[in-house]
């Protein structure tokens, strides 16, 4: 019962209306919980949050699937938890489509707060009317109905490709898809970054919550000698990312996480522009955890180069890591900060005075 009470209030929903969920064989798509499980039948889970993904390979990997496109088999009906994006949702009922027969169920849940009240003026063929099933927790559960299949699924449909002017070199091409931050284009924040950016040597970079690449990239279209790691929790950033790096003839690794695992090595650099939302939620834990194990994967003298909100508590967070955080520039909205690791940490200095 404790574990029901720290769902999200849709999975609470789901819960206390598990017997209208009558169909079997059915497809979890964006859950970001699943302690629900035991209450609904399901053969499957469409994950694009590699955090919440984890969570379900602990209980049995045989259900999970984590990417941009739709696991493969046999689904007789889905339940998508919708995100805050319109175009994302759009995204998912097109590829659910291709990968569910005629007349299958498909439930819909989310927070009243995300739009989902206004979802039967966005969802159209081949999906029929939307029927509210349910309300409460804040959240609401409709049902719809695929009408006709649509095989051929094409999520290059719906990327988009903008430019970014990237003097003396050509335009730097950027690619994006529903659901990737600042889609399709730049937010203002990271433009701020790379005007402050340093052109740096040779050595290994990490872009942390890279979106679709633009840090990552602009730095080693300057600098070809960097080894450049990009690291996001979206499996459509990642997607996009990969597209950026094509477009631009660059290559890179690219890692699937929520946080700077324990197994990743040490970067010359790290630069970011770390998120604070979950969906609709407000979320510092990301940012949080990765200002405090930011130093550690650095290396003597690595730097950290990040831009944030200026209401974000993140000086402090540096501060207390690194011993020292310098704030390059602000503006009204946005500041970008800096820190550099010191070959002795603040602990060990603080020990020989």
């Amino acid at each position: 019962m404790s574990e029901l009470k720290q769902l999200s209030p849709p999975s609470q929903l789901l819960v206390r209306q598990a017997a209208a969920i009558d169909a079997q064989a059915l497809l979890a798509v964006n859950s970001p919980d699943r302690a629900w499980r035991t209450s609904v039948p399901v053969t499957g889970c469409w994950h694009l949050h590699a955090g919440f993904s984890k969570l379900w390979q602990h209980d049995d990997s045989s259900l999970h699937h984590f990417g941009a496109e739709p696991p493969s088999g046999a689904f007789a009906g889905a339940i998508v938890w919708l995100p805050k994006e319109k175009k994302l949702t759009d995204y998912l009922l097109a590829a659910l489509a291709s990968c569910l027969p005629a007349d299958a169920p498909v439930w819909l849940l989310g927070e009243n707060r995300s739009g989902i009240k206004s979802i039967h003026k966005q969802i159209s063929a081949p999906y029929g009317a939307v029927q509210k099933v349910a309300n409460g927790n804040h959240s609401t559960l409709l049902l719809t109905r695929l009408s006709t299949p649509t095989p051929g699924f094409d999520p290059e449909s719906y990327r988009v490709c903008e430019t970014l002017a990237q003097p003396p070199l050509t335009p730097l091409k950027l690619a994006s898809y529903p659901g990737v931050f600042a889609y399709p284009g730049i937010d203002a924040g990271s433009e701020m970054l790379l005007q402050h950016l340093p052109q740096f040597k040779a050595g290994k970079l990490l872009d942390f919550a890279c979106g679709h690449g633009v840090l990552g990239a602009w730095l080693q279209r300057q600098q070809e000698a960097l080894e450049v790691t990009y690291l996001d929790v979206s499996a459509m950033a990642l997607k996009a990312c990969a597209k950026t790096l094509e477009l631009n003839g660059l290559r890179g690794e690219l890692i699937a996480a929520d946080k700077l695992e324990p197994g990743l090595p040490q970067f010359d650099v790290i630069v970011s522009h770390p998120p604070f939302h979950t969906g609709q939620a407000t979320d510092y834990t990301i940012g949080q955890q990765f200002l405090r194990n930011a130093r550690q994967h650095l290396t003597p003298k690595g730097e950290l180069w990040l831009v944030a909100n200026r209401f974000l508590p993140w000086p402090e967070l540096i501060e207390a890591s690194f011993d020292h955080c310098q704030r390059v520039a602000q503006d009204n909205k946005f500041a970008v900060y800096r820190a550099v690791s010191q070959v002795a940490s603040p602990t060990a200095r603080r020990g020989r005075r």
